[in-house]
Formats: structure tokens, C-alpha cells, sequence
């Protein structure tokens, strides 16, 4: 009986190991590796929001101004942030030069040069040089002329340039070379002769470095203060006692306390009783709260007639290095930007500097009934860029109580009558 349930079991067992190696209902194994990875990112959070600042904030406030100025909130503060860069990075040069700065030159042309970029504003057309090549022992600049801004488009221009006595002198000795190595390979421009015929049969022409001065908060050209704001847009980082709109109306108080915060990427538009004008030099001012001259959290200004059509002012940051967010700039790298000087001391903007944008050549924008001024906070961690494509910095991180511009407030210098 023993052997015979042995044999038995011996016997089921073959049976089932049989059965099992010969099913054709498991599925075949397969070796292709799916389309898509399994670790991609969701696009919402799937945590609490943190104090941290984003670097995506959108690009349009989302309540509708009102038209009248008031002293009380028209718009509930949100936490989205308003700006999004709106300009290419620029290609990184090789080499480096030591002209970087803002200039005007003897026929009253403006320079704005930066590491990457030769920008020649105009009213009579804007000139835009990519620099490509640099050689700072040769004293040379090789640069492509932009597609659009630009006579010869899409040519390269070579720029001579040497700082004799404390002054510099250029010569853009090639203007429309087919190709880089042409523009590299043009005859050297005479740096013996910078005041007759050493370019192109002409004189050199002098880079004169512009100095931008501060307005003071008393200063008796200021003939108004902002009265109203709208359209308040909290971006990251402020905690709810620094959501004081009401703050930046009247006249600046010039301390570190009585502002209101925009945080990182906010913003806010402030309105007046009279409309702004374009008259001589500056028109308004805007006020920061800097305590010292080098520690600038910045911002983009725009303008409106209507309160619902914008234009922005250019702005230039020529600086290289992130600042961090106890770090300090170099103020005279930055331009068109409000928050350039410590609180009290307001920077100018000149109406005039818009003429010749779309908005204002179609009639959109009227600057001679300007009613609404906008300022929109920079994150500065480089991830936006300024009018001619390089990276803005400023103090960044700063924190999760007060980060971004704290707007002091907005003077009028040119009141409509």
C-alpha cells in the first residue's frame, strides 16, 4: 500500500508540473520600454504652497481697473504674480571687453553696452549689435547686427575701441561684413588719429559716461503724489501686514516701514488726481525703500492713459553676477528700472524716452494724459531678462515675510493742467 500511494503521488504531481508548463493563457513578457517616463512632474502642487518665490508668474493681473483713484482697496490681493519675461535670453560672447556702461556720444546718441549687446536707441530707429567675439587685449568688439533693428540686418559690424587720457573713443570700423571672420579680419581703425581721419576717414567718436542723479521726497519740482491704486497683485513672500496699498499714496515718507510689499513677481498700479505730462526732463519719480545705496530690489515700470492699455519703459541691467539676498548692486549698471536709489531719493522717468513705441505711435497711449502707473517686482534670480535679452539680479532670495519691491510712493513732476 506504501509504494502504492507513493507511487501515486509521484504520478499527480508529474501531472500538475505538466499541466502548468504547457498553459497558454499567461501573457507574453515584454521587452519594449514604455513611451513615456514615469517620473515626469504633474503640473499642479501636491503640497501646501510654501513661502518660496516661483519663477512662473503670469503675465496679466486678473481684476479689471477701475477708473477713478481711491485711497480704498479696489481689488482683493491674490498671490499670483504678474510678470513674465518677455525677452530671448542672448547668446553668451567669447572673450570680454571693459566698455560695459551707458553713454551718450558727441552727435547726442545714446549706448547702452553690455556684455552681450551694443543698443543704440533713437528716435529715428533703434540699432541693436549681438556681441558675438570680444578681445580685450586688442581693444575689439565683433558683433552680428540684429534682424530687425538694424540697417544693414543680419551683417556684422566690428567696433574699434580705446580709453586714452581717462576717455574712451570708438569706431565702428565695420559696419555690413558678410561674415564673422570678415568683420575679425577689417582693417584695424587709427589709434593715432582719433580727431581727424583714424575711422573710416572720420574722427573717433567719444563715449561720454551717463550719470543718473536721485530726486529728493522734498525736492520743490514734485508737484503731486499718487491718490489711488488698483489692481494690487501679491506675489510670493509677504506676509499680510505688509499688504498696505493704502501706503504708497501721498508723499514718500523715506523709511524702511511705510510702504506697501509687491513680493516676488507682484505688482500694483497707482493712480493721480491730475494726469501726468510729457514736459522737460523727468515727469515722475518712484520711491523705494533701500536702506543703503547698494542693496536695490528692482522693478519694471509702464504707463496708461486709459488704465487698461500699457507700455513698458526700457529697462538694462549690465551687471554679471547674481546678487543673493543679502548682496548689493552696482547702481550704475542699472537702468530704467524703479528701486535704482535708497529710500527717500526717488529715480526720474522722462515720458519723452516711450516716444516711438507701438502703443504710443497708434495712439493707444497718450503721454500727455498719463493716469495710471504701474510697477511690477523683478524676481531677481535671473530667470527674467531685461529689453536687450541679459539677466536681471537682485537681492534674491530675501525671505518669506517681505520679499520684492516695497513701493514708498509715486511723485508728479509734470502735472497735466
Amino acid at each position: 500500500m506504501k509504494k502504492f500511494f507513493v507511487f501515486a503521488l509521484i504520478f499527480t504531481l508529474l501531472f500538475l508540473v505538466s499541466c502548468g508548463g504547457s498553459s497558454n493563457n499567461d501573457p507574453e513578457p515584454t521587452t519594449e520600454p514604455t513611451s513615456e517616463p514615469t517620473t515626469e512632474p504633474t503640473t499642479e502642487p501636491t503640497t501646501e504652497p510654501t513661502t518660496e518665490p516661483t519663477t512662473e508668474p503670469t503675465t496679466e493681473p486678473t481684476n479689471e481697473p477701475t477708473t477713478e483713484p481711491t485711497t480704498e482697496p479696489t481689488t482683493e490681493p491674490t498671490t499670483e504674480p504678474t510678470t513674465e519675461p518677455t525677452t530671448e535670453p542672448t547668446e553668451e560672447p567669447v572673450g570680454t571687453h571693459e566698455i560695459i556702461g551707458r553713454y551718450h556720444d558727441a552727435w547726442g546718441y545714446s549706448h547702452i553696452i553690455s556684455r552681450t549687446a551694443w543698443f543704440q536707441p533713437s528716435e529715428h530707429g533703434d540699432s541693436l549689435f549681438h556681441i558675438k567675439y570680444a578681445d580685450s587685449e586688442n581693444d575689439f568688439i565683433i558683433a552680428q547686427n540684429d534682424a530687425e533693428k538694424a540697417f544693414y540686418k543680419e551683417k556684422w559690424s566690428r567696433f574699434d575701441y580705446t580709453i586714452k587720457e581717462g576717455k574712451i573713443y570708438y569706431c565702428q570700423i565695420a559696419f555690413n561684413a558678410e561674415t564673422k571672420e570678415e568683420a575679425i579680419a577689417a582693417t584695424t581703425a587709427d589709434r593715432t588719429d582719433l580727431t581727424d581721419k583714424g575711422c573710416n576717414d572720420n574722427p573717433w567718436s567719444e563715449l561720454i559716461e551717463v550719470v543718473e542723479e536721485p530726486i529728493d521726497k522734498d525736492d520743490t519740482k514734485i508737484v503731486a503724489w499718487a491718490t489711488g491704486y488698483e489692481n494690487y497683485i501679491v506675489g510670493e513672500g509677504v506676509t499680510e501686514e505688509w499688504q498696505t496699498p493704502e501706503k504708497a499714496l501721498g508723499k514718500a515718507k523715506g523709511d524702511s516701514y511705510d510702504v506697501v510689499v509687491l513680493g516676488d513677481g507682484g505688482s500694483i498700479v497707482l493712480t493721480f488726481a491730475k494726469p501726468i505730462t510729457d514736459g522737460a526732463g523727468g515727469d515722475f519719480a518712484v520711491f523705494e525703500n533701500s536702506f543703503n545705496d547698494g542693496f536695490l530690489e528692482l522693478g519694471t515700470v509702464e504707463v496708461s492713459s486709459d488704465g487698461e492699455h500699457f507700455v513698458a519703459f526700457d529697462h538694462f541691467y549690465l551687471g554679471l553676477e547674481k546678487i543673493g539676498g543679502t548682496g548689493s548692486h552696482d547702481a550704475s549698471l542699472i537702468w530704467g528700472f524703479a528701486g535704482k536709489f535708497k529710500q527717500g531719493k526717488g529715480n526720474m522717468f522722462d515720458l519723452a524716452d516711450l516716444e516711438g513705441k507701438p502703443e504710443v505711435e497708434d495712439g493707444t497711449v497718450d503721454l500727455n494724459a498719463i493716469t495710471h502707473v504701474k510697477i511690477v517686482d523683478v524676481i531677481g534670480d535671473g530667470s527674467q531678462f531685461d529689453s536687450i535679452g541679459d539677466p536681471i539680479y537682485d537681492p534674491y532670495p530675501t525671505g518669506a515675510i517681505s520679499a520684492g519691491f516695497d513701493l514708498d510712493a509715486i511723485a508728479v513732476i509734470n502735472e497735466k493742467e
